[in-house]
């Protein structure tokens, strides 16, 4: 069975395409608050099918709704300077069939969604730019994307469902983590060995295989340190809209770790590889350039969910653990 769990991102709100976060409290006159509840209700009326940009539409009517993603929002209400929600997200023709325990209960759903319920908590500061936004993972997903960018669609179509075009709000998330506890995660020895991977097409040209793995050990030399400026300058970069320059590509990191192993390994073709790091939970993870919220991902039970009311204290304290270092002020309700 899968693990429960939730993740925290930090949250700004940009007006359409600019590059200026705006203040929570005034979007064109509307706290973001406001349109976020709007928002959220927005895509509990129906389900929202494949990706929300308009290629992926496309996609949906061009070949139909099996292997598409799907999301639907309900329950939402507000609670003090939070708002909470509870969203139904899965894939359609994940599934074959829904079995009971005799043949006469089943259920064929290879035309549905097979879904998993996640929780989710978006907090707002009295004033500034940035809010949290707390995640229920589940294994290892979580609709964050999903929900983020049909927030956003959503937006886009309010601003033009009048005669004039208005205005349209881009949600911008990036993982809240304390960038120097993650280094002291990997000096303290959470973070172990290096591993380095190349991939080769097999001979019938049906799949890809791991052709070399390479193993590296960060005790070795100056590694230790190594690793620790590449990963913190993987966090900076693919932080969006922060201006520290472009995101760090898979490519690109493969790259950095190769050197920090050496020249022997530099000059090989790898197409992977990871910096593997435990967890204070005991969950080993591996922590690539787009691959940067697991690290932070918060282990609550396993089997089944988290009564709600531990969700959401167990989110609230680890938000307000992380908040000074992130900058971010807010003061959540207690429940």
């Amino acid at each position: 069975m899968a693990a429960f769990g939730y993740r925290l991102f930090g949250f700004q709100v940009y007006r359409g395409n600019k590059r200026t976060p705006v203040n929570l409290k005034d979007c064109n006159g509307e706290p973001f608050k406001e349109i976020a509840e709007r928002l959220l209700k927005a895509l509990s009326v129906g389900t929202a099918v494949g990706d929300p940009s308009e290629q992926g539409q496309a996609a949906i009517e061009e070949s139909g709704n099996i292997g598409q993603p799907a999301l639907r929002v309900q329950e939402v209400r507000v609670v003090d300077n939070t708002i909470r929600a509870t969203a139904w997200a899965g894939r359609f023709g994940s599934h074959e069939k829904a079995i009971g325990d005799d043949a006469e209960s089943d259920s064929d759903i290879k035309d549905k969604a097979a879904s998993n319920l996640y929780r989710l908590v978006f907090a707002f500061p009295d004033d500034g730019d940035t809010g949290v936004l707390a995640v229920e993972t589940i294994g290892r997903s979580c609709p964050v994307g999903p929900l983020t960018g049909w927030m956003r669609r959503k937006s886009r179509e309010e601003s033009t469902s009048g005669d004039i075009e208005g205005v349209w709000w881009r949600i911008s998330v990036h993982p809240l983590a304390d960038e120097d506890r993650l280094a002291e995660m990997i000096r303290e020895g959470q973070a172990q060995k290096l591993v380095l991977v190349k991939h080769s097409v097999t001979a019938g040209r049906t799949r890809d295989i791991k052709d070399v793995e390479i193993t590296a050990s960060l005790a070795v030399g100056g590694r230790m340190d190594r690793t620790v400026e590449v990963v913190q300058t993987w966090y900076r970069r693919n932080r969006q809209d922060d201006g520290a320059g472009e995101p760090v590509s898979a490519a690109q990191g493969v790259r950095q770790l190769a050197a920090i192993v050496g020249p022997q390994v530099a000059g090989m073709d790898l197409d992977d590889g990871w910096v593997e790091i435990e967890d204070p939970d005991g969950q080993v993870k591996r922590v690539k350039p787009n691959q940067m919220a697991e690290v932070f991902t918060y282990r609550l039970s396993e089997h089944e969910p988290a009564v709600t009311p531990k969700f959401y204290a167990a989110a609230r304290r680890t938000a307000l653990a992380l908040q000074p270092a992130a900058k971010v002020a807010i003061d959540w309700p207690t429940s």
